[in-house]
């Protein structure tokens, strides 16, 4: 890593916003967050991903230039990250883009409530894809289903017989577009979509969705990963050179997959006792506060006004 003549380190420019679209992701605050640790910890070398989700924090961490290790207790995310990162290794590639055909096929209700429940790659990728405000339970598309199916075929497939369904059924003419990727199509029909003021329709989650995962199809694998509990992972690396970050699932909001039984008062005592330097983003703890930012609350997405939160940045230097 280079530093500047005050001794903090320089975050490098082009800086790609890499991450699996996961409830609660610091993609938009990454680079904010990891800025405050490195002014505490400039020399760091390594970083430890202990509650790492999407992999927002990891992405951005290996790319600054620190060795990194992610590790996260729900095991069908980590095996979904271990499957891109081999097929990346083994240069894998479907007609349609990094996954195999089948998975750019429209996911409809039915088939979201069998495969949510499936710990296979399929699955996770459906819950990754296909959940409501990433949650990994409800389905993402209410009334409007067959819509957003015959819009995903024309943008995925061409589909013509999709094209002249969507067409009638809302009295418009959308035309096909010619351009070479789904991706390219998908933004070519999203402003024909929005000069016709459809707006139930101009937004494609499922594919916005998809094009992030697409994003890592540029790497190579580029950190480690694990499958344990926060306290279960074992670091020798030297504490002068360590960042230990921990974003676990906020006290008193909404429950992840996993940590629903995540005891708060045994993480505190492992964050302020350990030897390491460790941060942990939260809502409120009882730890030194050295960071903050407003953020608008997700989870009343349908509000005009949407809630302003302050995500806080802890230290263990208490």
């Amino acid at each position: 890593m280079q530093y500047d003549l005050f001794g903090d380190v320089i975050i490098p420019e082009g800086i790609k916003n890499l991450r699996v679209p996961y409830m609660g992701s610091k993609n938009k605050i990454a680079i904010d967050l990891l800025r405050e640790m490195l002014k505490v910890k400039p020399k760091a070398k390594y970083f430890y991903d202990l509650c790492a989700g999407g992999g927002s924090m990891s992405f951005t961490a290996s790319q600054i230039g620190l060795k990194t290790h992610y590790n996260e207790l729900q095991t069908s995310l980590v095996k979904f990250i271990d499957y891109i990162f081999n097929r990346l290794e083994k240069g894998l590639k479907g007609q349609y883009g990094l996954f195999p055909d089948d998975f750019y096929n429209f996911i409809d209700r039915d088939e979201f409530m069998k495969l949510k429940n499936e710990d296979s790659i399929k699955g996770q990728f459906a819950r990754i894809c296909y959940s409501f405000g990433n949650n990994q339970r409800s389905y993402l598309f209410g009334d409007i289903e067959k819509t957003k199916h015959l819009a995903h075929n024309i943008v995925m497939f061409r589909c013509e017989k999709s094209l002249k369904e969507l067409n009638g059924l809302l009295d418009t003419d959308i035309k096909t577009s010619n351009l070479l990727t789904w991706n390219e199509r998908r933004l070519d029909f999203m402003k024909q979509i929005k000069d016709r003021k459809y707006h139930e329709l101009e937004q494609l989650e499922q594919l916005q969705r998809l094009q992030q995962l697409e994003r890592l199809e540029r790497l190579e694998p580029i950190f480690t990963t694990s499958n344990l509990s926060y306290k279960d992972i074992k670091i020798n690396t030297p504490p002068e050179e360590t960042i230990i970050y921990l974003d676990p699932p906020y006290r008193n909001t909404f429950k992840y997959i996993e940590g629903k039984d995540l005891d708060y008062k045994e993480l505190d005592e492992w964050f302020i006792n350990n030897k390491y330097t460790c941060f942990m983003s939260e809502y409120n703890a009882p730890h030194k506060v050295i960071f903050e930012v407003d953020k608008f609350s997700l989870l009343n997405n349908l509000k005009e006004k949407k809630k302003v939160i302050k995500e806080k940045l802890f230290w263990n230097n208490n």
